[in-house]
């Protein structure tokens, strides 16, 4: 994903301490050397959207539509995210940093919309943590339906959290946003990244008053973007801002057309995030074939409407960008990782294509892109420390870790009173 460095059919990542001292080929066979024979070796996925808190309740809201999923999670004291613990909040931070890794995410941006009180915060980042994941922890403000606790701490728990968070290699810290001016006036003053939802509503949400104030910045990244109007797409390509598209879930819960053409169209670079397990899947090969198609898709059908001028049809290696380089520049981290950069952060996946999944290997983009799934992950490393050898994530007793997640959605479904109705019959429509 580097130009400069191009692609090599067979060739070495050297490797030194955290960073990517070289890439090419016959480098040496000092130091520890990991085979990676038959094998597709790649920067690590940047999952630029991700609601990793919610990893308890994976698959519950799967048949759901937007107003159903809103209603039942978050409005009113019976909202089951109103039930969360400190404690259901760390693991499922930390298993879902673990399910990130173990699908070749490297660095995820995870939207914690779970901020109730200083301990559900540094819960979330300790499971970030202690997972090793590379991580933007985005802090998340109670708005609107949320009920803040007496113990609430916005905005000075933002300062301290910048603070605890100085001297950490792996997680760093932004600031979710809704459309407001002082919101993103004190991201600024902390000197932090904004991050703010965009969907499931026609129009700008306000953002192009927040354009013309001269509010909108290269330091922001815009979530979902459905239904934006062209305006509003000229103001976030002109102020630099960035994008993240969840396109399945977007679509499975109809928030609105995907953003990804109208993203192409205004030079923008998009990138790839996952949302919510509670909805969807969190591995990027399924997102990528999700935009892969939804593209091509879209276009075949202005197509047979009569419409001229079509754009091009994205490539496999338009999407593995997506998932890599622009999941990176969404991430506000592209001067670290999403690329095997000599001089970046040694965040490096294997995948395996001697499976029968992927071989033979005729097309190392469009095996990743069309054919790979999170099986085909061999070996991961994060700063240069391997966390997943050989298909197995290390020092890691994933059972124990599948017990902990469970036991927390027994709480949660407990305390709320929601249906566990495992059969699905509740949302059949």
């Amino acid at each position: 994903m580097d130009p400069d460095v191009g692609d090599l059919v067979a060739g070495d990542v050297l490797i030194e301490d955290s960073t990517i001292r070289d890439v090419g080929p016959d480098l040496g066979t000092d130091g520890e050397v990991i085979d990676c024979s038959g094998s597709i070796v790649i920067p690590g996925f940047v999952n630029s959207h991700i609601h990793m808190f919610q990893t308890a309740l994976r698959g519950y809201w799967t048949d759901a539509l937007a107003p159903d999923y809103f209603a039942q999670s978050r409005e009113g004291p019976d909202a089951i995210f109103h039930k969360y613990t400190s404690d259901d909040v760390y693991i499922g931070e930390y298993a879902g940093a673990l399910e990130c890794l173990n699908a070749g995410v490297t660095t995820a941006v995870d939207t914690s919309q779970c901020s109730y009180t200083p301990a559900h915060t540094d819960a979330a980042i300790r499971g970030l943590q202690d997972s090793g994941l590379r991580a933007v922890y985005v802090y998340s403000p109670t708005t609107g339906d949320n009920i803040p606790a007496p113990d609430y701490a916005y905005p000075q728990d933002l300062h301290r959290l910048k603070d605890a968070l100085a001297g950490d290699g792996l997680v760093t810290l932004a600031l979710h946003s809704p459309m407001d001016a002082d919101n993103w006036a004190l991201a600024r003053e902390v000197g932090v990244p904004i991050f703010t939802h965009v969907n499931y509503t026609k129009g700008g949400l306000g953002l192009e008053e927040l354009g013309r104030a001269g509010v909108m910045g290269s330091d922001t990244t815009y979530i979902h973007c459905t239904w934006l109007e062209d305006s509003t797409w000229r103001w976030i390509a002109e102020t630099g801002g960035k994008v993240s598209l969840s396109i399945i879930v977007e679509q499975t819960l109809q928030h609105g057309f995907a953003g990804l053409q109208p993203a192409l169209d205004h030079g923008l670079r998009p990138s790839l995030g996952t949302d919510a397990v509670s909805m969807g899947p969190t591995d990027l090969f399924a997102q990528m074939k999700a935009a892969f198609a939804l593209q091509r898709s879209r276009i075949q059908e202005a197509g047979a409407r009569g419409e001229n001028d079509l754009p091009s049809v994205v490539s496999t290696r338009d999407i593995l960008e997506m998932a890599t380089i622009g999941g990176a520049h969404a991430a506000h981290l592209a001067d670290v990782t999403g690329s095997l950069t000599p001089g970046k952060e040694a965040d490096v996946v294997v995948l395996r294509a001697d499976r029968l999944n992927a071989a033979p290997l005729n097309s190392a983009t469009g095996a990743v892109v069309t054919l790979l799934d999170t099986s085909n992950v061999w070996t991961v490393l994060v700063g240069g420390n391997v966390v997943k050898y050989q298909g197995s994530l290390v020092d890691v007793s994933v059972p124990d870790v599948i017990r902990r997640v469970r036991d927390s959605a027994d709480g949660l479904f407990a305390r709320s009173g929601y249906p566990r109705d495992v059969l699905g019959t509740r949302n059949r429509r």
